[in-house]
Formats: structure tokens, sequence, C-alpha cells
């Protein structure tokens, strides 16, 4: 893997773990003092998916690069309307934990087993959190 792109998918799964982490933790002040950790984050691994997505040439990478930032926004869109006052804040706990999952495998620098490798898409279910957005669990 080109240095770039280690780099780039190292800062995008470090968002992920902060983002996983803020939502487990319920003594985690993200809403107050204008901080909005979680709209941070999204916005954040938003950006990263999008960056990366222009120096990656694997098409499989890129449409999931490409998939990842489109529900990035989504939640992102969600949370927003959260903090004012409109609907409940998104829960991506799940979310973040498959995606964190997928893209550090990707990113070893070693050829990890399969049995080890985070499921195809085809082969996980959604569930519903807050307003309609849809959370990637493994299906078992």
């Amino acid at each position: 893997m080109k240095p770039i792109l280690e780099w780039q998918y190292d800062q995008l799964v470090k968002e992920l773990i902060l983002l996983q982490e803020h939502q487990a933790d319920p003594h985690c002040p993200c809403e107050t003092a204008g901080e909005m950790c979680v709209r941070k984050h999204l916005m954040t691994i938003e950006a990263y998916a999008e960056e990366t997505l222009a120096i990656e040439e694997d098409k499989h990478w890129r449409d999931r690069l490409m998939q990842l930032a489109t529900e990035a926004r989504e939640h992102r869109e969600t949370e927003e309307k959260s903090l004012c006052g409109e609907g409940e804040s998104v829960q991506v706990l799940d979310w973040s934990r498959y995606w964190r999952k997928e893209f550090e495998m990707y990113s070893l620098a070693c050829e990890v087993p399969e049995e080890r490798k985070a499921p195809e898409p085809e082969q996980r279910k959604t569930t519903q959190h807050g307003d309609a957005l849809t959370c990637p669990v493994a299906v078992e």
C-alpha cells in the first residue's frame, strides 16, 4: 500500500475509534461546551473517506469509501437536526465499530486470515436507530 494511502486509512480508523469510544462512554460530555463530538467525528470521517477516494485505485475499496462517506453524511445530518432540537441524537456505536474493523484490517501491513476479516456488505443486516438511519451489524 502506498504510504499516503496507509496514512489516510490510519486517520480514518482513528476517527472511527474516537467516535466509537465517545458513543460507548456514558460519561463523555460530548455535547457540552459546544463540542458536538459526534457531529465533529462524523464530519471528519466523511472528509477522510472522500479524500481517500481520490487516491485509492482499487474499485472495491473506492466503493466502500463512497458508501462510508454517504452514510457518515446521512448520520451527520441527523445529528445536526438533533443538536437543533429536532429528534434524537444518532446512535452510531455499531456503525462505527463495523467500519473501523473493515478498514483497520485492510490497512494492516500483513495478510489477514479470512476468518478475521469483516463480513462483506451482503452478509450484514441493518437495524433502525433514531431517525430511520441504519447502522450495519454483522449477521450471525
